[in-house]
């Protein structure tokens, strides 16, 4: 679909003509480096679609002033649009003026006559392409809106007119000229992009202002909210979240395509609250609201089910597998089966893994390739932290570990999860095209995006594994690849967690004192981020050394500071909560309370058992 042309387009094409007719640029534009810079301009304006609204004159004019390196020439080359755009007197001036426009473009082999060619663009050159794209979108134009382009021209100049002798334009005559809606589009989910990885990194408001003038320009875009609703959950913000979630599918009914897809013929009102659902589920899951994310996630599959939408089935499978993976067993009361509560942690574990594996498989088979890795991540984070003996055969099996008496339970688990996340990274890196055959073209651009995302945790968990294994240094080296090579594609928590799992390795190997380089280092990075595993790792680091000085004082205070950072409901990350329990045990010990630290110790044991945490347990022992 070609964009409506507006006044910008006009000046834009003025500024392509100079450039490209050496005639028009005699005299003006003297050195090579000035006719280089005006070229290097002219192809950032015409591929800049980070705005929302097209600038007006007078930004142009200052852009390009600012772009070239003499003064006098970019004077005289405003002066020449101004010109050459106030020469339009009439609506026929702009029909001969692009009907000029087309003789500019020439053929590759019209190119290769020197002699005969004195200037132009090729028409399959970006300068060539824009041109093309400026002139078949006016010629298309009814003479309506050839005539309402030229009254847009006309006020365009005077604003610009009225804002050089500082005055201010006349609030009927200043239009805000709003890209089209697939720039838009484009814009909002780059936004939606940002909110994860620039989360930590740049302030809330900063974070939110598009939003903010998209709404007051144009409230007809209902995008908007959904870009809301992504910023409030970084920003852990329950109710605004929950909001912004309603008013977007409420407003949007009838007016967006489905994002999930969907089978062919299903009913839109009914694939648009599919929709609703799925991404309600995410974020109650998300904020730990357990038994409201499985209402919602219950509802999504029975109506997927109704229409054989077997893609809407699998986002809602790889949610359930989310919720299962972090939450308890005992907060765990309502699955998709009626009467399934799995409160017993060996048939939570079982079910997890049957509902990875099945994930796995519908993602391969409908060639979802982020589903996939996530499915491939999560099977060996599970093999990484649930690896348990062959009590239990079905579980045993399904994690693929073979039960050697000789050899330890956790140390299977490290060589398994090491296995599986270095094929994670192989078939991210090549997009899984073993697996998969390539995604559709529509969904393929976001499918490579949390591929590239899913990468990057691997080293994470790689770390994880490492560290458990002993190996300190190949755990390291794991975190300083995920923030050397996947800085600009993570999500801020997972370079969090990175900084974190340094700050931990520094501690063992060189001390406190690099330790609290690395945080530092973290806080220079992410200076706005929340992260627990940030904090987490602060405290653990202010705890340790209070212990070692024997401050017991402080230790407690710095392990209850741990508790109050967990989780309460446990129904987001254990991890936490277990690291607290464990500071707890410590600070006991050092205070020569030993009745008490081995009650706390039972209590963590037991705590390790419900969420079935085979490496916990070990430390608990």
């Amino acid at each position: 679909m070609l964009d409506v042309i507006k006044p910008h387009h006009v000046s834009l094409c003025v500024l392509l003509r100079a450039f490209l007719d050496s005639e028009v640029l005699q005299g003006l534009v003297t050195s090579d480096e000035n006719y280089q810079k005006l070229g290097d301009f002219l192809l950032q304006e015409i591929r800049a679609k980070s705005s929302i609204k097209y600038p007006s004159l007078s930004e142009l004019l200052t852009k390009l002033q600012d772009a070239l390196p003499s003064k006098d020439v970019g004077d005289q080359i405003s002066s020449l649009l101004m010109e050459q755009l106030g020469g339009v007197q009439y609506p026929d001036d702009l029909v001969t003026f692009f009907s000029d426009m087309s003789q500019l473009m020439h053929s590759h082999a019209q190119a290769l006559d020197e002699d005969a060619l004195k200037g132009g663009a090729d028409i399959s050159s970006a300068m060539g392409f824009y041109i093309r794209h400026c002139c078949v979108s006016f010629h298309m134009l009814a003479f309506e809106a050839a005539c309402g382009l030229f009254d847009d021209l006309q006020a365009y100049k005077e604003v610009c007119m009225y804002e050089q002798q500082g005055f201010q334009p006349p609030p009927g005559l200043h239009k805000t000229a709003l890209r089209n809606q697939a720039a838009l589009d484009a814009l909002l989910n780059q936004q939606m992009a940002q909110q994860e990885t620039q989360s930590g990194k740049k302030p809330a408001a900063e974070l939110i202002a598009p939003a903010d003038e998209l709404t007051d320009l144009a409230p007809h875009v209902t995008k908007v909210d959904l870009l809301r609703h992504s910023h409030a959950v970084c920003q852990d913000d329950f109710l605004a979240a929950v909001d912004s979630l309603y008013k977007y599918f409420d407003y949007s009914t009838g007016q967006t395509a489905r994002p999930t897809g969907g089978a062919a013929g299903a009913e839109p009102s009914k694939g648009h609250l599919q929709d609703a659902l799925l991404t309600l589920g995410s974020a109650h899951a998300h904020f730990g609201h357990v038994q409201e994310a499985l209402l919602a996630l219950n509802e999504a599959v029975r109506i997927a089910q109704q229409h054989n939408d077997n893609v809407a089935l699998a986002h809602a499978l790889s949610a359930l597998c989310h919720i299962l993976a972090t939450a308890s067993p005992a907060a765990v009361t309502q699955l998709t089966e009626p009467g399934a509560a799995l409160t017993d942690p060996t048939a939570h574990l079982s079910q997890l893994l049957k509902i990875l594996k099945r994930c796995e498989k519908r993602a391969q088979d409908l060639h979802l390739p982020h589903l996939f890795v996530f499915a491939r991540l999560a099977l060996a984070q599970f093999a990484l932290e649930h690896q348990t003996g062959p009590s239990n055969q079905q579980l045993a099996k399904g994690s693929q570990v073979a039960a050697s008496q000789g050899r330890s339970s956790a140390v299977l688990g490290v060589s398994q999860a090491v296995q599986d996340t270095a094929r994670l990274h192989q078939a991210a890196k090549l997009a899984a095209a073993v697996a998969l055959p390539p995604p559709p073209a529509a969904s393929s651009a976001s499918s490579a995006d949390a591929v590239e995302k899913l990468a990057g945790s691997s080293h994470l968990l790689q770390a994880g594994a490492w560290k458990l294994a002993g190996n300190l240094s190949l755990s390291q080296a794991s975190s300083l690849t995920h923030l050397a090579c996947f800085a600009d594609s993570a999500t801020a928590e997972d370079q969090a967690l990175a900084y974190a799992q340094l700050a931990q390795v520094a501690m063992s190997k060189k001390g406190y004192k690099a330790a609290a380089e690395v945080l530092a280092l973290a806080d220079k990075h992410l200076p706005y981020s929340n992260s627990p595993a940030l904090q987490a790792a602060r405290l653990g680091l202010v705890h340790s050394r209070a212990l070692h000085r024997r401050d017991v004082r402080h230790a407690a205070l710095f392990a209850s500071q741990l508790v109050g950072l967990a989780d309460p409901t446990d129904s987001v990350s254990k991890t936490i909560r277990m690291d607290a329990q464990q500071a707890h045990v410590r600070t006991l010990l050092v205070a020569g309370r030993y009745d008490e630290a081995a009650e706390a110790a039972r209590e963590l044991f037991e705590s390790c058992t419900e969420a079935g945490l085979q490496v916990a347990l070990c430390i608990a022992v």
